[in-house]
């Protein structure tokens, strides 16, 4: 077999031991490789996107962060896989009719009641994200003596939703490929976060969010006996406009939150602090027609004779509206309430909705309890505590190439092939919401904003980003050993 021969049957090997190493990773082995050579958003060098002549130190952001109350939601650690939280659900009557209780007969035994409970729980969900593989050459090499490394970005990438890893900071993203890319890995995992935290599903294997969790059907999670006392309060606003003839916004908030204070007066367990959620541009729209339709609500109905008349004072109006904008609050029955607008509540379009036609959009607004009596915090995050693991990691002398950051709640990894490297991050999560009973939401809100604001989702319809990932800036040299 001369040499051309035996390269033929090499190429021919390696070919077959590729296939397979491919076959292999789709049937779900567990290879041990890391991501794709040299597959980061190169910062310098050839092909950087920040390496073009004269470009000035400041670089400005564009990029829009989402926004949410998950900040707002105290977090705790936990190694508990399965919590048990039990509710009081009430008292039986005992069986018969009240003559049994009214005979008169001293002696005589009359029925007992019983008391009833359930006992809900929470799920976790892990998520995942990687960075790209790093190759060591790339990240010491520039362009020339023109590619700068001193750039310092203006504006913000992370930081409004509390869901993001604390090492993932923005200081050196311009100019540290390990630093770029660790950001890029806080936000993939902000906006996973963001969107489980309201939407999400065990289906999907995430853990439920609060759409999920704030629902009618509450069930004991070892018998699968109903629970309605446990049951939050659900409207439906059936895709009516706000501010149009059909359902009463005002109407509707107003019996949800009576509702909701009803039951935290008569079960003992006021005060109770809520907070009213909902997406931005529900909010603005709200802001609009809520203060003339919370001052008339019900007057038009009484505004029946030929003499009747109504007087607004459009100045009084459009005062009311800047303010509740101003201070992000909101006064139902008299009582005050903070607004917290999330981008994560899901939104229904004409797309996803046949309800909706172009430029109509439709959501949910959430009463979201966050303490009870005594200062008890009742919806809240929790997470399992990698600081746990301190003790069994020690056995391997110092050789595991992982970490903890943000208290334990987030696990990072370093994985290292010769001179390519990548990050690896975990978290494992879940919203606890411990009185559905005193949780409520009004679904299929319809409004139609002049212009939807930009999202920070790039699955949605409103992302923009733009730009390049790798810039054309490979030179061709001339020399004499060319």
């Amino acid at each position: 077999m001369d040499i051309n021969e035996r390269l033929v049957k090499a190429f021919e090997n390696q070919t077959a031991i590729l296939e397979g190493m491919v076959a292999e990773k789709e049937a779900g082995s567990k290879l041990k490789t890391p991501a794709a050579f040299s597959t980061f958003t190169p910062l310098h060098g050839n092909g950087g996107i920040w390496t073009s002549p004269g470009l000035e130190r400041e670089i400005i952001s564009a990029h829009v962060r989402p926004q949410g109350m998950a900040s707002m939601l105290p977090l705790m650690p936990t190694v508990n896989l399965n919590p048990q939280f039990g509710i009081l659900t009430g008292f039986t009557a005992g069986a018969g009719g009240d003559a049994q209780f009214w005979n008169g007969q001293s002696c005589a035994d009359v029925p007992a009641g019983y008391m009833k409970g359930c006992t809900l729980t929470a799920r976790f969900g892990r998520v995942r994200v990687d960075s790209q593989t790093i190759d060591l050459d790339d990240v010491i090499l520039k362009l020339h003596r023109g590619d700068f490394t001193d750039l310092m970005l203006t504006g913000e990438l992370l930081g409004l939703t509390g869901l993001n890893p604390s090492t993932a900071t923005q200081g050196d993203v311009l100019n540290l490929v390990s630093a770029s890319e660790m950001v890029q890995m806080g936000i993939q995992t902000e906006r996973l976060l963001m969107n489980a935290v309201w939407n999400g599903t065990v289906a999907n294997s995430q853990f439920p969010g609060l759409s999920a969790q704030i629902a009618t059907g509450q069930v004991d999670v070892e018998t699968g006996t109903a629970c309605p006392a446990v049951d939050s309060d659900v409207k439906d606003f059936a895709y009516d406009a706000l501010g149009g003839s059909g359902r009463d916004i005002v109407e509707y908030l107003g019996m949800l939150e009576f509702y909701l204070n009803y039951n935290a007066r008569m079960m003992g367990l006021d005060p109770v602090t809520w907070v009213i959620a909902m997406r931005p541009e529900l909010w603005q729209e709200l802001t609009a027609v809520w203060p003339c339709a919370y001052n008339t609500t019900r007057c038009s109905n009484a505004m029946t004779g030929d003499n009747s008349r109504l007087v607004i004072d459009g100045r009084d109006n459009i005062s009311e509206r800047d303010g509740m904008r101003n201070s992000m609050t909101i006064v139902i029955n008299g009582n005050t309430y903070p607004v917290v607008l999330d981008t994560g509540i899901f939104e229904h379009n004409n797309i996803n909705n046949g309800n909706l036609e172009a430029a109509e959009y439709a959501s949910s607004i959430f009463f979201v309890p966050m303490t009870i009596r005594g200062g008890m915090p009742v919806t809240y995050r929790q997470y399992v505590d990698y600081r746990m693991a301190d003790r069994d990691a020690a056995f391997a002398n110092g050789n595991l190439t992982s970490w903890w950051t943000d208290n334990g709640l987030y696990a990072w990894t370093l994985e290292q092939t010769k001179w390519c490297y990548k990050f690896s991050l975990k978290s494992q999560q879940r919203i606890v919401l411990r009185t559905p009973h005193l949780a409520g939401r009004i679904d299929s809100v319809k409004y139609t904003p002049l212009q939807h604001l930009r999202q920070a989702d790039p699955t949605g319809p409103y992302f923009a980003d733009g730009g390049v990932s790798l810039r054309n800036t490979a030179t061709s040299p001339n020399a004499v050993w060319l």
